[in-house]
């Protein structure tokens, strides 16, 4: 694409009328209950933008762009297990946490369209939802905070592991959701679990 020539992102096509849909996934990642509690849906984690404002809107849950290597890595895999796994990397690389569990597919499925793309292209997000331990998350907070502490190791990461710099709990008024589509994410996923 033309904002990122560096990567090659993952599309699925149609073979005769040719429009062309790129898939991105994002997941809406709650602490785990104990026995006989549901889950609170406004309770979910959100990173925030490296280097900006923790007052700002600068917040999102963990989503990202489907990659060519996550779609190739198993051509015969079903779509929904490609949207699994990059979903793992993405909630990997940018909350830190490793291990999410109960991984459900929401059926929430946004469609829309950049202002760069070209004619007959458009982008999907399909929404997941997941649990992390106490134990699991509070490795992801400490992590993330020894980074903020070091910045010269942050610096040395790979690009991906350089998005986002800190993580926490859904808050409308601390933790202020950014961007363009991520607030529309926010709003589906209330709207169909928090009513």
């Amino acid at each position: 694409m033309a904002f990122d020539p560096e990567k090659r992102y993952f599309y699925v096509e149609h073979p005769t009328e040719g429009w062309r849909v790129y898939l991105r996934a994002g997941c809406f990642i709650h602490e785990k209950p104990k026995a006989g509690e549901a889950i609170d849906p406004m309770r979910f984690a959100v990173v925030k933008r490296a280097h900006k404002s923790r007052n700002g809107k600068e917040w999102e849950p963990p989503k990202g762009q489907m990659e060519g290597k996550d779609g190739l890595r198993n051509p015969s895999d079903s779509i929904m297990n490609i949207l699994k796994q990059n979903l793992k990397r993405e909630v990997t690389e940018e909350s830190r946490i490793r291990t999410i569990q109960n991984m459900d597919y929401t059926g929430i499925v946004l469609e829309g369209r950049e202002n760069d793309y070209p004619p007959n292209t458009f982008f999907q997000y399909h929404i997941f939802r997941a649990t992390v331990t106490p134990a699991e998350f509070q490795k992801a907070v400490e992590e993330l905070q020894w980074y903020r502490e070091h910045p010269a190791a942050f610096e040395r990461q790979k690009r991906d592991r350089k998005e986002k710099d800190e993580i926490g709990w859904y808050s409308p008024s601390e933790t202020r959701i950014m961007g363009r589509w991520s607030p529309t994410l926010v709003g589906m996923y209330l709207k169909k679990y928090a009513n």
